[in-house]
């Protein structure tokens, strides 16, 4: 029997020791979200519906994902169907080792929301194999002039609020103290912040604090203390808050985290 609404995470010892996701899910929506990493995702059966800012589309078995740090999508799956795929969250570092052997500006290729392509072969999790999905999902984005208008539109003045949230989001923050730190009315940076990020300042600050917990899960920190250091107020807040942005709770997202294992 297949265990729906499940996730393993493990910690691989290639690429720098890169985590691997493997889930489950069936009648299952996730609301707009980041990761503080690239995911680069394979679908190894159902389908998932996926949307962006400038773009909403369905992908199926043998789709090959990949999106950048801070790019917010939204995704969900199809009613009464179950959605398997295996999720790789790789650092920059051997993003840009691969812009840099294909003569790629890193830069630029961040500013995709995503890249996606299919491929009939088996999804191989080793480094050789790994670099070349990456060198062929950005090859061909390259080759195509058409994507280029998909590029993330994220303005200026909110940069300095995007980096506050960042640096301080194990603080207590609220629409009042934004207002107040950046002289601009609440209700008009939330109304201009959800159009040009795509989130409402707090729903971002919450992303933010789901993609710091995560980094905890490995340790033996107690999940109250995981709560309390990435932001939120009380255990049964972030328990509520994990579970809707990741699918499962924390308590059993940690019992399924292995440390670093060789494929």
């Amino acid at each position: 029997m297949i265990d729906i609404n499940n996730v393993k995470t493990t910690k691989l010892s290639i690429l720098d020791g890169i985590e691997l996701k493997s889930a489950i899910f069936i009648d299952k929506s996730f609301p707009a979200h980041f990761h503080h990493s690239w995911s680069l995702a394979y679908i190894e059966y159902g389908s998932e519906n996926i949307a962006f800012n400038n773009s909403n589309f369905l992908v199926s078995k043998n789709a090959i994902q990949l999106i950048p740090p801070y790019s917010i999508h939204k995704n969900w799956s199809n009613k009464n169907s179950a959605w398997a795929y295996k999720a790789l969250y790789i650092c920059d570092d051997v993003i840009k080792n691969v812009a840099k052997k294909i003569h790629g500006d890193y830069s630029h290729l961040a500013s995709f929301p995503y890249f996606i392509s299919y491929c009939n072969s088996e999804f191989d999790i080793n480094e050789a194999s790994i670099f070349k999905i990456l060198e062929n999902l950005f090859l061909d984005t390259i080759n195509d002039a058409k994507q280029s208008y998909f590029q993330k539109n994220i303005e200026d003045p909110f940069d300095d609020v995007l980096n506050y949230l960042s640096l301080n989001y194990n603080q207590s923050i609220t629409l009042e103290m934004l207002q107040q730190t950046f002289k601009v009315n609440k209700f008009k940076l939330q109304k201009s912040f959800k159009k040009s990020i795509g989130l409402t300042p707090l729903e971002y600050l919450t992303s933010i604090r789901i993609e710091n917990s995560k980094k905890l899960f490995h340790t033996d920190v107690p999940l109250v203390e995981i709560a309390l250091e990435s932001g939120f107020y009380d255990q049964s807040h972030f328990t509520h808050s994990f579970k809707k942005y990741v699918g499962v709770t924390p308590g059993h997202y940690k019992n399924n985290c292995k440390i670093l294992q060789d494929l």
